[in-house]
Order: C-alpha cells, then structure tokens, then sequence
C-alpha cells in the first residue's frame, strides 16, 4: 500500500504570523520557501481524496526522528504500507531524516518535486543527493492509488526531553496554534476546500 507523508506543514514553520490567538513561543523556526508549497501539497491531498477512501493518520513527534514514536512503525505495518511519497518541511532536516527512516526499514521511498522545502537551499540539494544515493526516488507526481496520508508534525511538550537539553527550540509547543497545520491543508483534509 502506498502513502502520501507530509512532513512539519504547521504554522511554525510556514508562517512568520497567523490568524489563531493563543500562546507563541520564542524560536519559531520558518522555512523561506515553507508557503510556496503549501498549494501543491493541498492539490496531492485533492487527488488521493478523489481516488477514494482513505484513511488519514497524524502522528506527533517531538524528535526529528518521526520513528522515535513506535505509533509510527507500527501503523504502517498495520495498515500494510510499503512505498511512501514524501512532502513537508524541512529538507535537509526532518524530509532527510524521515526518509532515511523509511528507507532504513525497507520503504520504497519517493520525494515529490516541488512539495518540499529547506532552510537553506544548497543544505537540502545535499540532502537529496545523499537520499537518492540512498535508494530515494525523486517523482514528479503521485500515483493515483494512494490510500493512506500519514501526517508527520512536531508537537512538543513543555517536558519533552528536546525541549530540557536546550538542543530544540520551543516552537510547535502542543496545544498552541503553531502546532497546527496550516489552514489550506487541513481544510483540503476536511473536504471545505477544492
């Protein structure tokens, strides 16, 4: 079965502001080129929802590492996926180590053109280089058979274990509006959007 993966595609990352109230934390870590993605990831949704049923499935983390939450591992064994294609942020951070996760664990693992982004431009062409070495595939576009979309987003604790080693900046804290995916998608993801 294969997946549609998007990555880190909150608030945090693709906007400097946004329009729900609440608490914001210091270190919100936007990518440049985060909201000229948004869209294109908003159209694959459209086209995996046409194509029929499917289960969505989001999945905290508060490690780059989406692995380190065995939720992870063991819904894709469950629901029998065995391909990915890959979307989100950031490329030569969570898209490089997400993939190198599924391809690790033996995932036909495909990056979709166009539907990521990194923080710095000639660091996510590494990450490419490197994953395709891998075994990644770069696609173009995804197939029409995609029944599962997997949403990979930070969300952390005020005692997550990053955020007490000072090594991770508290931003997408759990329970405030960075933490939310970004309107557009989760409208897509909702059905209120075409």
């Amino acid at each position: 079965m294969k997946a549609l993966v998007i990555i880190d595609m909150t608030n945090d990352f693709v906007y400097e502001t946004y329009e729900h109230e609440g608490t914001l934390y210091e270190g919100k870590l936007v990518a440049p080129m985060a909201k000229a993605i948004v869209d294109k990831i908003a159209r694959l949704i459209i086209k995996v929802v046409k194509g029929g049923t499917v289960s969505v499935i989001r999945i905290p983390k508060d490690h780059l590492n989406a692995f380190m939450n065995p939720e992870l591992e063991l819904k894709a064994a469950e629901l029998g996926i065995d391909e990915v294609f890959m979307t989100g942020l950031v490329e030569e951070v969570c898209i490089y180590v997400n993939s190198l996760g599924f391809l690790e664990r033996g995932f036909r693992t495909n990056i979709v053109k166009g539907c990521t982004a990194p923080f710095d431009e000639e660091k996510g062409r590494e990450a490419f280089s490197e994953l395709t070495g891998c075994g990644a595939k770069m696609v173009d576009d995804i197939p029409e058979d995609i029944k599962v979309i997997l949403l990979l987003e930070d969300e952390h604790d005020e005692n997550s274990e990053e955020i007490k080693s000072g090594d991770w900046p508290p931003h997408n804290m759990k329970g405030t509006p960075g933490a939310m995916t970004v309107k557009t998608i989760r409208d897509v993801l909702e059905g209120r959007y075409s």
